[in-house]
């Protein structure tokens, strides 16, 4: 039965190791750590700014990266919806759905200013391109104030005479 206490004391002896403690303490022997010079205070606190300061400029700047891209996604969705109703406006006119008129919107990242829409394609006279002209800055007043229209249809009289 003696063997008892020698466990107990070695399975303690492991506990505290295992805890983190030196075996010499728990022996009774406590270890005496040199003291810290002034300048390796100093430059510990001086690394420890450095750090923390580092950490904190990339999490900002991690920070407006996100709302950047988050604004850009909003501003881009935005496109999409104007140049959407723009092409479908343009099929339901019976004049110019054969026509191939490409609408494309360019929204910039910063709110407030104009959303800009070029009309892009190619019509065999000058009353459809007029007409379609006038079909996208009718569809975008509906849309909002805030939408340039930049014409770039050009007039080709070859196609009538193709189509004809």
């Amino acid at each position: 039965m003696k063997t008892a206490p020698a466990s107990r004391a070695a399975l303690f002896t492991t506990a505290l190791s295992l805890a983190g403690w030196k075996t010499g303490w728990a022996q009774g022997i406590t270890p005496q750590a040199p003291a810290p010079t002034a300048g390796a205070t100093q430059s510990g606190a001086v690394t420890t700014v450095v750090v923390v300061t580092s950490v904190v400029a990339v999490l900002v700047v991690l920070g407006v990266l996100i709302k950047l891209l988050d604004l850009k996604r909003k501003r881009d969705g935005e496109a999409i919806v104007v140049q959407a109703r723009i092409s479908d406006a343009i099929l339901r006119d019976p004049r110019l759905f054969s026509l191939a008129i490409t609408p494309t919107a360019h929204v910039p990242l910063w709110t407030g200013t104009p959303v800009t829409v070029d009309v892009t394609g190619h019509v065999p006279s000058d009353d459809l391109r007029q007409a379609a002209v006038e079909m996208v800055e009718r569809e975008a007043a509906q849309l909002g104030s805030d939408i340039h229209v930049e014409s770039k249809i050009t007039v080709e009289p070859t196609m009538a005479r193709q189509s004809a």
